[in-house]
This record gives C-alpha cells, sequence and structure tokens, in this order.
C-alpha cells in the first residue's frame, strides 16, 4: 500500500514524503509510518511532533 506522511518538526518545517508498506490497515500503517519518522530524524522528534497525517493513496491497476 502506498500512503503519504506528512508532519510537522516545527512550526516552520513540514516534511510530506511517500512510504509503501505491507500493512493495508491505518493503525499498522502509522506504526510504521512513526518508525520511519524515528529512523529518519530520531525519537526526540517523534515525541514532539506538531502535526502528523497518513494518507492512504490509491493506485489504481494499470494493465
Amino acid at each position: 500500500m502506498l500512503y503519504r506522511l506528512t508532519f510537522a518538526l516545527n512550526h516552520e518545517e513540514i516534511i510530506t514524503m511517500e512510504m509503501t508498506t505491507e500493512k493495508d490497515d491505518l493503525v499498522g500503517a502509522t506504526e510504521e509510518a512513526f518508525d520511519v519518522i524515528e529512523k529518519e530524524y530520531g525519537a526526540k522528534v517523534v515525541l514532539n511532533l506538531v502535526a502528523f497525517s497518513l494518507l492512504k493513496v490509491d493506485v489504481p491497476n494499470e494493465q
């Protein structure tokens, strides 16, 4: 599944990225998103996020 992850480190710095996961439920994808943020930016950032958004992106089957 493809998700668009957006989060704010502070009031000026907003990050948007796409992530893929095998988890198709939002709870599992959210857990994985926090793991991605922690790996990229550190545990302190995860604890101090100003905003967080995770949207599932539907990709049509192209044949």
